[in-house]
């Protein structure tokens, strides 16, 4: 046989081999050529569904993770704006707010009536304070605070960081001066007791504090009351008008 018809020979066999050989499995979830394939869509963050967290810190107040500057003309309003948009959360209910201990008082007074205002019930506010007093106190914002009888105790830190007592009517007001380590709370404490054993028909604790003077002193005064074992103060209302020691306290509501 010749070369040529060899070559062409082996060459048949070749192919009549090739055909048994069985066809490439075809992947069945492949896609078709030139189809792009998407990557799988994150999914969305859940919506959160509890209250949002309360918090006023040196720079203001915190709604969720929504800042207000008070110090801003528009701050109240953003306030307000803010609290109604989860007013459903805390109408009829508490409200838990956290305050650092240097935040200035006169947002936490307008906190306070804002969230009493939307129909809270209680605001209980966390500060750090003096170790024999608790670090959480039940409020009363003041637009849900019951009328108070004419002998009911006020408490007030002044700008000299003395603390003074006087009734609710208004009335000679006894002061304590400052301590070593700020307002003497040891001997306001007895003034106070004896004011609130010659007020049987009142449970209630009203607390202020000068323009000057930082939110945890304020804190502390109202702490303080939770040590004095023959009267209890059932409801501490913080006031939103900073009052005259001795002169009769005007509700804002």
């Amino acid at each position: 046989m010749t070369r040529p018809a060899l070559a062409l020979l082996a060459i048949a066999s070749l192919g009549f081999w090739g055909c048994d050989d069985p066809p490439p499995k075809k992947n069945p979830f492949e896609p078709p050529p030139k189809q792009t394939v998407e990557p799988p869509k994150d999914a969305a963050p859940p919506k959160p569904t509890g209250p949002p967290e309360l918090a006023i810190d040196d720079l203001g107040p915190k709604v969720g993770f929504s800042r207000v500057l008070l110090d801003k003309p528009e701050g109240r309003d953003k306030l307000k704006d803010e609290l109604n948009q989860v007013k459903d959360h805390f109408a009829g209910k508490e409200a838990t707010l956290s305050i650092i201990r240097k935040a200035k008082l006169a947002w936490v007074m307008v906190m306070m009536n804002e969230l009493g205002k939307i129909g809270a019930s209680k605001v209980i506010i966390k500060t750090e304070t003096r170790k024999e007093f608790p670090g959480e106190l039940a409020f009363t914002p003041e637009a849900k605070a019951p009328t108070p009888e004419p002998c009911a105790v006020v408490g007030m830190i002044l700008e000299d960081r003395s603390a003074a007592i006087w009734k609710f009517a208004g009335g000679t007001a006894i002061k304590k001066a400052k301590g070593l380590a700020g307002p003497d709370l040891s001997t306001t404490g007895e003034t106070i007791e004896r004011f609130g054993k010659g007020c049987k028909g009142s449970n209630m604790f009203f607390v202020s504090a000068g323009e000057t003077v930082e939110w945890g002193l304020a804190y502390d005064l109202a702490a303080s009351t939770r040590s004095l074992s023959d009267v209890k103060f059932d409801n501490l209302v913080l006031l939103e008008k900073t009052p005259t020691a001795g002169r009769k306290v005007e509700l804002t509501k």
